[in-house]
């Protein structure tokens, strides 16, 4: 053995035989992460004569706290979130329902303007006008390099979105010859001119307002986009049965409280979008089985991952469901009086509830109801709305 590797084995074994005095609280590589809560403050710096002093504020000030009152036990920093507590909660997405899509950004319009103005800017989109109160931004002609025959005109328009906080930006296209002579306002077609410089935009566009993601800009003209008004509200009037309004075009309206009515507590099991009618089960703890879906209480469930309730619903018919409706109280079947199958069957105890569409394009109203159509106590009602709300997209 070396002298070298002598001394260090001879150094190793000293640290082993002295570990206690060498860590812990009062070796010499104890821990120091709570020492800071020993610390003092210090006096001001004092200037020498003849030096003038320049007052600065403090950046970071620290409260005066009376000794006595500190706790100066352990302290566990708090670990910060893990990355996938919000996957899935994308700040932007793309929608689509039939043949429209657009872009659905979780931010208030009064910060999605000012990025929107950026992202035109910066991709060489010059603005012809631009109208906060009516949440519209138009540009200016252009023409694409592999379309030399044809200019080009783009509207955006800015909406809150289903819910609170969120912005919906609607994207048309308008083409026209190169060689038109086109003056004023342009009569903008129900549909773009082209889908495919629709969708350029579209995606264009969304990946400009990923990408900026601090979302520190607002803009305060912005701010009267949509007039204060919230495209879905769950109504609770007196004396009368809760509903959700919806501003919403039927189609619309109709997709979105799908999606609502198969997430959480709620299953879907039969629709018929001729006569607005849901057929649904509703139990508070399928909403904890979907957190713990795949852990130790997965084990119970069967292949679909549906429960008793669910299975039940599922053999039921819509016909049936039509046919059990009591029409014995003129109030309740109010609502099922245009729809043709309504009553005359015995009464029977399916399970689930019945979700209810009706009125005319930007002015719809949801209603739940029990197997039967009769109402439900309004604090049951205003439950079951809201988590229907809270589901829409």
């Amino acid at each position: 053995m070396t002298k070298l590797t002598a001394g260090a084995a001879l150094c190793i074994a000293s640290v082993a035989l002295s570990g206690c005095g060498v860590f812990g609280k009062e070796g010499y590589f104890r821990d120091r992460s709570d020492d800071y809560q020993m610390a003092d403050s210090l006096p001001p710096l004092r200037m020498p004569p003849g030096v003038s002093e320049k007052r600065q504020e403090e950046l970071y000030e620290i409260p005066h706290v009376s000794s006595g009152s500190v706790d100066r036990g352990d302290f566990e920093v708090p670990r910060p979130q893990a990355l996938s507590v919000n996957a899935g909660m994308d700040r932007v997405k793309i929608q689509k329902l039939g043949n429209r899509r657009w872009v659905l950004v979780s931010q208030p319009p009064a910060e999605v303007w000012p990025q929107l103005h950026y992202f035109l800017r910066t991709s060489g989109l010059q603005l012809e006008s631009s109208d906060a109160s009516a949440g519209i931004m138009e540009t200016r002609w252009l023409t694409f390099g592999d379309s030399p025959t044809t200019k080009d005109k783009y509207r955006l328009r800015v909406e809150d979105g289903v819910q609170p906080d969120t912005t919906e930006v609607h994207v048309r296209h308008f083409s026209v010859p190169i060689d038109r002579k086109v003056s004023g306002p342009v009569q903008w077609p129900d549909q773009s001119t082209s889908p495919e410089r629709e969708d350029w935009m579209i995606d264009e566009m969304s990946s400009a307002l990923a990408a900026e993601s601090s979302g520190a800009a607002a803009s305060l003209v912005a701010q009267a986009i949509g007039g204060g008004s919230v495209k879905v509200r769950v109504q609770e009037p007196a004396g009368k049965e809760p509903y959700i309004s919806m501003n919403l075009a039927m189609d619309r309206a109709w997709a979105t409280v799908a999606h609502a009515l198969n997430v959480g507590a709620y299953r879907l099991h039969k629709e018929d979008s001729d006569i607005g009618i849901f057929y649904v089960t509703y139990d508070e703890k399928r909403e904890l089985s979907d957190e713990d879906d795949g852990g130790w209480f997965s084990w119970g469930k069967n292949k679909k991952g549906e429960d008793e309730l669910a299975e039940s619903a599922d053999k039921v018919t819509i016909q049936q469901v039509l046919a059990n409706i009591d029409t014995s109280n003129k109030g309740d079947a109010e609502l099922f009086k245009d729809i043709p199958g309504v009553g005359g069957a015995p009464a029977t105890e399916y399970p689930g509830y019945l979700v209810i569409l009706h009125g005319t394009n930007d002015s719809i109203e949801v209603r739940v109801r029990n197997s039967r159509g009769q109402r439900l106590s309004r604090t049951k009602a205003a439950e079951m709305l809201m988590a229907i709300r809270q589901n829409l997209i």
